[in-house]
């Protein structure tokens, strides 16, 4: 390919970047979690990193064990691991040794990774109006088909229908 066709398709690509399904997923997704993160640093969670949600959301009232919450949060157990005392250090989390299972440890929700989880849904509720103002409730329910078939299709079984 000559340079001109190279700086022909380059240029193509650049225009049509924009646009692009995962380019727009991920710049709402930034804008939601720095939404998400001030927020919470005015309720006073200071220095807690949005990303570790992943692993907040994912645990029952029951508790889970490490192995479970990585397979869930799609990441390594010893990247959960270190994960699991880093929020145990901050208070959100707290572990028991399993019952049956003298390898594994029990994680659950303290108080205040309940009111975490619970703080963190009232801004997702918050901001979800914030872009419905901007889109519409018509725009947001087609919107919320559509990604509920694409999760649907790639995670079989993980979505609830609409109630």
């Amino acid at each position: 390919m000559t340079n001109a066709a190279l700086d022909k398709k380059l240029e193509e690509v650049m225009a049509n970047r924009q646009r692009s399904v995962i380019r727009m997923r991920s710049r709402i997704k930034k804008d939601r979690d720095a939404r998400i993160t001030e927020q919470l640093q005015e309720k006073g969670y200071e220095g807690f990193k949005i990303g570790d949600m992943a692993l907040l959301a994912n645990i029952p009232q029951e508790g889970t064990i490490n192995n479970e919450l990585a397979k869930k949060a799609r990441i390594t157990k010893q990247a959960m691991s270190k994960v699991v005392k880093s929020l145990e250090k901050d208070g959100y989390i707290y572990t028991r040794k399993h019952e049956t299972d003298n390898r594994a440890t029990v994680i659950f929700l303290s108080d205040r990774g309940k009111q975490l989880v619970i703080d963190v849904s009232g801004c997702m509720r918050e901001i979800q109006g914030f872009y419905t103002d901007i889109i519409g409730e018509e725009n947001t329910e087609i919107l919320r088909n559509i990604l509920f078939k694409l999760v649907e299709t790639i995670y079989p079984g993980l979505c609830l229908p609409a109630k």
